[in-house]
């Protein structure tokens, strides 16, 4: 008997939001608040927005509007995702502490989730005009390639996440309209 994908996805999904939304959080405690942290976890959506913007393009729109529903229904997925595991892990902190909680910075979380959603919007459009213009997979090796990079960028300058925030949200949003607006124009073509 064969597992169903959505079910087999929806495990791993659980498991992930378990991992990082419970296990990391009780490993550091109220060390989980460190805004640089907090505000990659609240990018963290953009490793599910686009694969699944990418898995979706496989079959091509009617119209761009329906590209566009596409888009945004993998962007929440993505942003859904990338809450619960901060929801788990502020619940998760709270929890573990005994008293000693703290709320994070929420002007900075919000900023951060901002960003998040932002960068989901613009790695969700860029998959999906690479996958129409070239393919699916073109469209994936081209998401792991910008992850790496943006997992060295974290790597040497984390720190600088809080701080390009703002100038990065309207960054992702202009490359978010560049890739849409391709789009657009891919899929004019016969």
């Amino acid at each position: 008997m064969q597992i169903p994908r959505s079910a087999r996805n929806g495990v791993i999904y659980a498991l992930l939001i378990l991992a990082f939304g419970v296990a990391v959080p009780a490993a550091k405690g109220l060390g989980f608040f460190d805004p640089t942290l907090l505000a990659a976890y609240a990018c963290l959506g953009t490793i599910f927005a686009g694969p699944a913007a990418a898995h979706k393009f496989g079959e091509r729109p009617t119209s761009f509007g329906q590209a566009m529903r596409w888009i945004v229904r993998a962007v929440l997925f993505g942003e859904l995702i990338a809450i619960a595991m901060l929801a788990c892990g502020v619940a998760t902190v709270y929890y573990t502490s005994r008293g000693a909680f703290f709320p994070p910075d929420l002007v900075t979380l919000g900023y951060s989730l901002w960003l998040g959603l932002a960068a989901c919007l613009a790695l969700a459009s860029l998959a999906a005009w690479i996958t129409i213009e070239f393919s699916a997979r073109a469209a994936r090796l081209a998401l792991r390639l910008i992850f790496v990079g943006l997992l060295v960028l974290y790597y040497l300058r984390g720190a600088w996440l809080t701080d390009v925030a703002e100038p990065g949200i309207l960054i992702c949003l202009m490359a978010a309209v560049a890739f849409a607006t391709l789009l657009r124009h891919a899929l004019r073509k016969p």
